[in-house]
């Protein structure tokens, strides 16, 4: 996309914010449900497990991961969007309230997480504004051996190919790296990267 399209496009979808950013999170939460359902069905959630979701956006993933590992476990949304955050609330607030979810500031390449906290790791339809070689020496910090972490996006909205962020996820260390190009609605193809933290010897 061009400099001047992802000008536009930020306040709406990149970093949401003010009126633009409660539209993003509207068109988001139907926009991406089918592919946030993809990322908790492939993250292995059970009862009691600790999730991290980068960018939960409007709470659309992060109120189906709570709901997988409830009770005992806890879903974990980071987004440095205040605009995300507040409509996250709003649609997870049982989830909070019973805590099997919780929501705080924070970017993939900065969770505020102790090590080795989470069982598995989500990204959807954001993994294209992280500082990615940072976030994955971090997304290794916070994963317990043998973590998964799940990453989905729209084909067409990526800035880099799929082969790309598979090869750089294998050159972080990262284990089982596999890439799944998958068809989805209005013909658009959905690219979903599952990857594990390698489990200590």
């Amino acid at each position: 996309m061009n400099s001047l399209l992802l000008q536009i496009l930020d306040p709406i979808f990149g970093r949401p914010r003010g009126i633009p950013g409660l539209i993003g999170g509207a068109i988001m939460s139907r926009g991406n449900a089918e592919q946030e359902a993809w990322a908790v069905e492939h993250a292995e959630l059970a009862p009691g497990k600790q999730v991290l979701e980068i960018g939960p956006g409007p709470g659309v993933g992060l109120a189906l991961a709570a709901e997988a590992v409830a009770p005992g476990g806890r879903a974990i949304g980071v987004d440095p969007s205040d605009t995300m955050r507040a409509l996250a609330r709003e649609r997870c607030a049982l989830h909070l309230a019973t805590g099997h979810a919780t929501l705080r500031e924070g970017t993939a390449d900065n969770t505020g997480l102790p090590d080795a906290s989470v069982d598995s790791a989500i990204s959807v339809n954001n993994v294209t504004l992280w500082d990615r070689q940072a976030a994955y020496k971090e997304l290794q910090r916070v994963l317990r051996p043998g973590g998964v972490l799940v990453i989905v996006h729209h084909r067409h909205t990526m800035n880099t190919s799929p082969e790309q962020l598979h090869d750089e996820l294998v050159e972080a260390g990262f284990a089982e790296v596999t890439l799944d190009v998958r068809g989805r609605t209005l013909n658009r193809a959905a690219v979903g990267i599952l990857a594990r933290r390698a489990a200590t010897a």
